[in-house]
C-alpha cells in the first residue's frame, strides 16, 4: 500500500485536532446554557435568593450585596440520593458529594458518594423535629450539637425578603451568656458606653506642637511670678526639646534663645546650670544655632564659668556646652582663641580638688579632638567644592598647635598620667601621641620618662592578664601598645 505523502498526513491531522477543538467547546457551551437558553452562574457559594416580588433578573439591594434571582423551582434544595441526579443552575449542592460532567448533556450531576447512606444530610431536618415550632413563622432555627442554623419549613428555598429575616432571626438567638445571673456579673465588671464616652469627652487634651511647648515653658520661665523651681523645672523641660536640630532652631525662631544666653548669667546656680545644659544640646552639630550662639556672646559666658569659682556642676555643663560648640565649627574655634580660651582651660590645672581631674581630662580631650580635626582637614585633600574650599580656608586660620605651645600645654597635658581612670589615661596618652614630635623635649623629663615607664609595666600585665581570658577584647592590649610606642618614639628622637 503506498504511504500518504507527509504534507498530507499532517494537513489531516490538524483538521482532526480543531475538530475534537470545536466539539470540546460545543459540549463546554451547552453545559453553561439552562432550558430557557440564559447562562447561568454556576458558583456555588454566591449568596442566592429568589425575589417573589420582583422580576428583574440581577439587582443590588441596598447593603451593597448583589442578589441574584432564579425561577423557585430551579432554587429547590439539593437533596442527594445514592442515584445521579442533574444540578439545576444556581443551585448549591452540600459539601462531599460525587460531581461528575455528563458528557452526553453537558450538565452537571451529583450523587453520594460510595458507602455514604446520606444521614448527614437528614440532620437539619430531624433537627426541627425536635424544636418547638408555634406554626407561624417558617423560618426555624434549629441546631445540633456545635452546628445552628435556620431553615424554612414552608419552601425548599429563601426569597429576598426570608433570607433577611432569617439573618436577623439567626444572629438574635445567638447568646454568649444565657445563665442571666452570668450575665449580670459580667455586666457589672464593665462600665456603661455611655458612661465611658462622657468621661472621654472629659478627659480631652489639647495636643500641643512641640513649638507650642516650648513657647509655654518660656511663658513660665519669663513670668513675674514664677518661683525658682517652676523657672528650674522650665529649663530642664527645654533642654528636651532643644536636642532635636528643628526645635533647636525653632528656639531662635521664637526670640527664646538669647533667654539662654543671658541665663548664664543668672544669679541663682541652679539656672545657669540649666542654662548650660539647654546651651550645650541646642548647639550639637546645629550650625546655624552655633552661629547665633557665638554672635550672641554664649563663648564668654561659658569661658567664664569654666574659669571662675564656680560649683563643680556649674562647670561640668559649661564644659558640655563648650564641647558641643567647638567641635567641627572653626568659626567658633578661631572666637575661642580670640577670647583667651586655653588660658581659661590652663587655669583648671591650677586647682587641687580631686573632682576637677575630670573637667581637666574634658579639657584636654577637647583639645586632641580640635588638633586632630585642623590636621584631618589641613593636610588631607584639597576639596573640589566651594563649601569645602571655605571650610579649608577657616580652619588654617585658626592657629591651635601654636597658641597651646607658647601657652605650655606640653607640661600641662602630662601631669594626668597619674589619673586612675583607664579611659583618662588613654585619652592623655592619645594626646601626648598626637604633640609627640613638637613637645617632645618636655616629654623627656626624668619624670615623665619614669611614669611612662610605670604605665608600660602596669599594662603589660593587664594586656598578659586580657590575652589569657580568651574573650577578644583587646583594650590593655592597645593601650600597652600605645604606651610603648610613645617610649620607643622618646628614644630615637632624644
Amino acid at each position: 500500500m503506498m504511504a500518504l505523502p507527509r504534507r498530507t498526513t499532517l494537513h489531516a491531522f490538524h483538521l482532526l485536532t480543531l475538530g475534537l477543538f470545536l466539539l470540546s467547546c460545543y459540549l463546554s457551551v451547552i453545559g453553561q446554557i439552562n432550558v430557557k437558553g440564559e447562562k447561568a452562574d454556576n458558583k456555588h457559594t454566591a449568596i442566592v435568593a429568589v425575589d417573589a416580588q420582583e422580576d428583574d433578573s440581577n439587582k443590588e439591594d441596598e447593603d451593597g450585596v448583589e442578589i441574584q434571582t432564579y425561577d423557585e423551582e430551579d432554587m429547590e434544595v439539593f437533596q442527594p440520593t445514592s442515584k445521579w441526579q442533574t444540578i439545576k443552575a444556581g443551585q448549591a449542592i452540600p459539601a462531599g458529594l460525587h460531581v461528575q460532567i455528563n458528557l452526553e448533556t453537558g450538565l452537571k450531576e451529583a450523587k453520594l458518594m460510595e458507602g455514604d447512606d446520606g444521614s448527614r444530610y437528614r440532620k437539619v431536618k430531624d433537627a426541627l423535629s425536635e424544636q418547638p415550632n408555634d406554626g407561624e413563622d417558617p423560618l426555624q432555627v434549629w441546631s445540633d450539637g456545635e452546628h445552628q442554623g435556620v431553615a424554612n419549613t414552608e419552601h425548599p428555598y429563601f426569597t429576598k425578603k426570608e433570607l433577611k429575616e432569617a439573618l436577623k432571626k439567626f444572629k438574635a438567638s445567638q447568646d454568649d451568656v444565657k445563665d442571666k445571673e452570668a450575665a449580670e456579673k459580667l455586666r457589672s465588671q464593665y462600665r456603661p458606653i455611655d458612661e465611658l464616652k462622657k468621661d472621654y469627652e472629659q478627659l480631652k487634651v489639647n495636643i500641643e506642637s512641640d513649638i507650642e511647648i516650648m513657647q509655654r515653658l518660656v511663658k513660665i520661665y519669663n513670668a513675674s511670678n514664677a518661683s525658682l523651681e517652676e523657672r528650674q523645672m522650665a529649663l530642664h523641660d527645654l533642654e528636651y526639646y532643644a536636642h532635636q536640630i528643628d526645635n533647636a532652631r525653632d528656639l531662635v525662631s521664637i526670640g527664646a534663645f538669647h533667654l539662654i544666653i543671658q541665663a548664664l548669667n543668672d544669679t541663682e546656680q541652679i539656672i545657669r546650670q540649666e542654662a548650660a545644659f539647654v546651651m550645650g544640646s541646642a548647639v550639637q552639630s546645629n550650625p546655624h544655632v552655633q552661629v547665633v550662639a557665638v554672635d550672641g556672646g554664649a563663648l564668654q559666658q561659658l569661658l567664664r564659668l569654666i574659669s571662675s569659682t564656680e560649683s563643680f556642676s556649674v562647670r561640668k555643663k559649661a564644659m558640655y556646652a563648650m564641647s558641643a560648640l567647638l567641635r567641627h565649627f572653626p568659626y567658633a574655634q578661631l572666637k575661642f582663641l580670640q577670647l583667651g580660651g586655653l588660658s581659661s582651660f590652663s587655669t583648671l590645672f591650677k586647682e587641687t580638688d580631686v573632682k576637677m581631674t575630670s573637667l581637666k581630662v574634658k579639657a584636654v580631650t577637647l583639645l586632641h579632638d580640635m588638633l586632630l580635626e585642623h590636621k584631618l582637614i589641613t593636610e588631607g585633600d584639597i576639596p573640589s567644592d566651594e563649601v569645602g574650599q571655605q571650610r579649608l580656608n577657616q580652619y588654617k586660620l585658626v592657629n591651635l598647635l601654636p597658641a597651646m605651645l607658647n601657652q605650655g600645654w606640653c607640661d600641662l597635658i602630662p601631669t594626668l598620667l597619674d589619673v586612675p581612670d583607664h579611659d583618662a589615661r588613654e585619652k592623655i596618652l592619645l594626646t601626648m601621641e598626637l604633640l609627640l614630635k613638637p613637645c617632645q623635649d618636655h616629654y623627656q623629663s626624668i619624670h615623665v620618662i619614669e611614669r611612662l615607664s610605670n604605665l608600660k609595666e602596669e599594662y603589660e600585665q593587664f594586656a598578659s592578664e586580657e590575652k589569657m581570658s580568651n574573650d577578644g577584647d583587646e583594650y590593655f592590649q592597645g593601650i600597652f601598645h600605645l604606651v610603648g610606642d610613645i617610649i620607643t618614639r622618646l628614644q630615637v628622637n632624644s
